[in-house]
């Protein structure tokens, strides 16, 4: 019961920020970082508050869901650095190297690749190992994005509050295209 309430909040807290974050992505055309952002999250949290439970936000939530911790967490990134606060930018790189991991990752988790690594995601000890070779990472790169995500990706998962699967929180199916995305526009 608990577990339900909180998977409740947290779906509802991602898809509000996720809401915003297209809200002040979009007001951004034409408005200030702030005043876009303060949109943003007025539109994200009203829209959560006024229409819950309706078929249209139902309707993101199966398409979207699990939102895990990642995908929120980019749309804060990115709201943030636009209002100007200090983030550290992923190199093309990396971005690169993670496009290619992620997608066999993918492709093993749908069975195209014959080796089942989505299952490592439901058991403690190789979660663990995977946080901390990612806080390595981030210690080495001096990044604080990459652990944050990975560690709170862990609270959520061992606390019951979202998916049964660490991978689904911190990974999501749209990272594909995001990643295309920006890796395109940076060589332009």
């Amino acid at each position: 019961m608990a577990g339900d309430i909180m998977n409740a909040l947290v779906t509802n807290a991602a898809l509000a920020v996720m809401i915003g974050w297209v809200a002040f992505a979009l007001a951004g055309l034409t408005l200030t970082p702030p005043l876009a952002a303060a949109l943003g999250a007025v539109l994200g949290l009203g829209a959560v508050l006024l229409f819950h439970g309706s078929l249209a936000l139902g309707a993101l939530i199966a398409l979207l869901a699990p939102f895990g911790v990642l995908l929120p967490a980019l749309a804060l990134r990115h709201t943030a650095a636009a209002l100007g606060l200090p983030v550290q930018p992923f190199s093309t790189t990396e971005l690169l190297v993670l496009l290619i991991l992620y997608t066999a990752f993918l492709a093993a988790a749908t069975g195209a690749i014959p080796v089942d690594l989505y299952r490592w995601g439901y058991a403690p000890i190789p979660v663990a190992l995977m946080v901390l070779a990612l806080c390595c990472y981030g210690a080495l790169t001096s990044s604080l994005f990459v652990p944050l995500v990975a560690v709170l990706g862990q609270a959520v998962w061992a606390l019951g509050w979202s998916s049964s699967n660490w991978f689904d929180e911190v990974s999501h199916a749209m990272l594909v295209p995001i990643l295309v995305i920006v890796l395109i526009t940076r060589a332009l």
